[in-house]
């Protein structure tokens, strides 16, 4: 795997997350598991090549579910932002996605994981 640029690895990110939920929603396994490991492949990538303060704009993307993924991404640098957004989409109450945020929040808390 290798990417020319930041912006092509953040488009590759985002579009393997976008597929692996709509996979999940389709109950299509073979398909959510080859994207949910392109994407950890991905961001693997980019944590060992590129600067990760240039994914902060992924903080506001359209999809939760790519939000979520990016504010896990980034709880190194951007700790309080981050834990603030994993936070918001839980209490949207969205299938999968808010269970996932509320998992990432406590286990960066090293809290036990609740639903409360």
């Amino acid at each position: 795997m290798h990417f020319e640029n930041i912006n092509q690895a953040k488009k590759e990110l985002v579009e393997a997350i976008l597929i692996q939920h709509k996979a999940l929603l389709e109950d299509d396994d073979k398909t959510q598991e080859d994207s949910i490991n392109r994407a950890f492949k991905i961001d693997e990538y980019i944590k060992q090549n590129f600067d990760l303060r240039e994914m902060k704009d992924l903080l506001m993307h359209n999809d939760l579910g790519v939000r979520s993924w990016i504010a896990n991404m980034l709880l190194p640098i951007y700790e309080d932002i981050s834990l603030e957004i994993l936070n918001n989409i839980y209490k949207q109450n969205i299938p999968f996605i808010s269970m996932s945020a509320r998992a990432m929040f406590c286990k960066w808390k090293n809290e036990p994981i609740s639903f409360d």
